[in-house]
């Protein structure tokens, strides 16, 4: 019935308890002022005691086998003594020693990996009210209650932990967004990031404790169904597969010379590559490298432009035309198309954005080439065609369309401005440190998608050269499309410039109007 909740966040201390703390008076004699003392700490003996013993069965049963090692210590102590009571944890302790050095992987799932992740949850609950007031996430009430957010629930993971945090009045979500680094710092973690939480009032806070993104993936098995709105393109930094939604999206890949474009685009094809074969997906590739990029695996492509700046516009065109064709037809019948053989979803595959929109010479051609993409972004969405384009230099000038691509991949780039230019506004704040990503993990970046903003540190997964000439020979495309026999988008002529006139001419001109 009320939606108020009076009781959000911890409480840390009152104005009040604050005044009567200075105001009580230590007695005067030795003995009252030693028994005074005593009297506290064995207080705060007793209440250590029992945070221990209720740690110590809480960690038994997080670790089963610890805690039948131990429940059978106490039995056989209880039935023949102090020696059977010793006696299980040295054999534990020799059987221990064993299995991990002859299976540590099983030992470590089992066993330290459980204990280590124990540890984390101690460490986390122990602190968390000081660590939030410390690093100024704290607000004050009417009644000069100092409150700090609360945290709720611990979910461990082998590589990640999940808090659910629940937030104070006058704490938003920003401000722990801006408070990362103490947070990371404090939990001893290589990065924490802050997520929307279904619940209005609540985050997550997702601390990251083990790189899992050092060695690249392998490519997955090629035999499998295509789900264009989860496809397989490598590991999210929390173990898990990182699947990239495809349709109904376009997908702008920006970083530098030699961060992995490559890599993700060549993932992408893998992931493709069964419904390229049966015909459910057509690809047509814009290569302004002249057939570097995709001239070894061309015959995954419908159709192909890199010849030339003019192929390349007219692959373009080609895209843009078949968009508005579509949308004709599919007219009072759908809102969104549903790919089939017959009506296959189209994905626009260019290599270098700012190739096409900037560096093209000709002005008439490079104006095409933006009225193109521009038409493709805006209006190819719905009837099923998507552009994946890559960008080496993401500044304004040179992408002017990006706000347009609906997912977005910042793999490595060179300066700090750049990660704002691709993934938005405060995006390093809230940790895409894409500037500070080693040049020895290509394929390594981080996603934000435009329905949520979550942002997810992924690395693609890792194909070599021969593995796409397999991979071209095995899924070819069904139909293949010349760019030599496509037609180009018809446009009116300019209207031919006015030539200059001289200034007698002008003086004819004008003597004329006035006789007439």
């Amino acid at each position: 019935m009320f939606t108020h909740q009076p009781f959000r966040g911890s409480t840390i201390r009152r104005r009040a308890d604050v005044q009567r703390t200075a105001i009580v008076r230590e007695p005067d004699s030795l003995s009252s002022r030693l028994g005074l003392a005593a009297g506290r700490g064995l207080f705060r003996l007793a209440l250590l005691a029992v945070w221990a013993a209720a740690m110590a069965i809480w960690l038994l049963a997080y670790v089963p086998i610890l805690g039948a090692v131990v429940a059978l210590a106490v039995l056989l102590g209880a039935a023949q003594g102090i020696a059977g009571f010793l006696a299980v944890p040295a054999v534990a302790l020799a059987a221990g020693v064993t299995w991990w050095r002859s299976h540590g992987a099983s030992f470590d799932r089992l066993i330290s990996s459980r204990v280590f992740r124990f540890g984390r949850r101690i460490r986390y609950r122990s602190g968390f009210a000081d660590l939030m007031a410390s690093a100024g996430l704290q607000a004050r009430d009417a009644s000069a209650r100092l409150v700090v957010p609360r945290l709720l629930w611990c979910r461990l993971g082998p590589h990640a932990d999940l808090l659910t945090v629940q937030l104070c009045p006058g704490v938003t979500r920003e401000d722990l967004e801006e408070r990362t680094d103490e947070l990371r710092s404090e939990f001893r973690a290589l990065d924490v990031r802050v997520l929307a939480h279904r619940r209005r009032g609540w985050v997550w806070l997702r601390v990251i404790c083990a790189d899992t993104l050092m060695e690249p993936t392998a490519p997955p098995s090629s035999a499998h169904a295509v789900d264009l709105e989860a496809l397989p393109l490598g590991r999210r930094e929390d173990g898990s597969p990182w699947r990239l939604r495809l349709l109904g999206r376009h997908v702008l890949m920006a970083g530098a010379s030699g961060s992995g474009k490559s890599s993700m685009v060549a993932g992408l094809l893998v992931a493709l590559a069964p419904a390229i074969r049966e015909g459910l997906v057509r690809v047509i590739g814009i290569d302004p490298k002249g057939g570097m990029e995709f001239g070894m695996y061309a015959e995954l492509f419908h159709l192909l432009a890199a010849d030339s700046d003019e192929h390349l516009v007219v692959g373009l065109e080609a895209a843009a035309a078949l968009t508005a064709q579509r949308t004709r037809e599919l007219r009072s019948r759908t809102r969104q198309h549903v790919p089939t053989t017959a009506e296959p979803f189209y994905v626009v595959l260019v290599d270098e954005v700012a190739s096409l929109t900037t560096y093209i010479a000709d002005r008439g051609l490079r104006s095409r080439a933006q009225a193109a993409l521009g038409q493709l972004l805006t209006k190819g969405r719905a009837p099923g065609v998507s552009v994946v384009g890559c960008v080496q230099d993401p500044r304004k000038e040179v992408v002017d369309l990006r706000g347009l691509f609906t997912t977005r991949v910042g793999l490595r780039m060179t300066e700090k401005t750049e990660v704002a230019m691709v993934l938005g506004d405060g995006a390093r704040d809230r940790g895409a440190r894409c500037d500070q990503i080693s040049a020895l993990t290509p394929g390594m970046g981080y996603v934000v998608d435009d329905e949520d903003q979550t942002l997810t540190k992924v690395r693609s997964v890792y194909v070599d050269d021969e593995q796409m000439r397999w991979l071209a020979r095995t899924y070819p495309s069904p139909t293949r499309e010349d760019i030599g026999a496509v037609i180009p988008v018809q446009r009116d002529e300019p209207t031919p410039r006015r030539k200059a006139r001289t200034g007698a001419a002008k003086k004819a001109s004008e003597s004329k109007e006035d006789s007439s």
